[in-house]
């Protein structure tokens, strides 16, 4: 396609009272891109900050376990180390909630400005096929609408009731069995 044609089709999509200007779509795209990046690693580095928290609060609790603590005492702590870390998991999913509301909003620019560029289209850049390759795009087109950081959210909550288990279990024991 010549590069008139594509500059006429694009002008064609937009409306008349609304000029787009290519670089201005250009860079926007760049820095809707790097936000949805730095959205995206946010939600590893918080289950990675959760997935070190737990083994922390679990090494601390079992040397208090081993130690010769009061047993009710150690119920006490126990159960405020319960509490911490559900007001963790809390914080932390709903943070990762929000930012993948934010990260499916720029990803609906990120579509738009693809959708300007031909990157859906074959032919338009590369002949006889589009640069988004079929395979790589979402069945009904909403990109950033996955369920990865619903899995990301499952992971988290199921560790944490593992590890409230293991302290349930802990303090169960040292006040009937210790």
């Amino acid at each position: 396609m010549s590069e008139t044609r594509k500059i006429s089709r694009r002008q064609g999509k937009t409306s008349s009272d609304i000029h787009i200007d290519e670089k201005f779509l250009s860079d926007h795209l760049k820095d809707v891109r790097a936000e949805m990046t730095w959205r995206r690693e946010l939600e590893f580095r918080l289950m990675q900050f959760m997935l070190i928290f737990y083994p922390i609060i679990g090494a601390a609790m079992i040397e208090l376990f081993k130690s010769t603590i009061n047993a009710f005492v150690f119920v006490g702590v126990a159960t405020g180390a319960m509490g911490l870390i559900v007001y963790a998991t809390n914080v932390v999913t709903k943070r990762i909630d929000r930012e993948h509301e934010a990260y499916a909003e720029l990803a609906k620019q990120v579509s738009l400005i693809w959708t300007y560029y031909g990157l859906f289209e074959a032919g338009a850049y590369l002949k006889d096929r589009a640069i988004l390759p079929e395979r790589l795009r979402p069945e009904r087109g909403e990109y950033g609408k996955g369920v990865g950081y619903k899995k990301t959210k499952e992971l988290i909550w199921v560790t944490t009731a593992a590890i409230l288990l293991i302290l349930i279990i802990l303090a169960v024991v040292k006040v009937f069995v210790m």
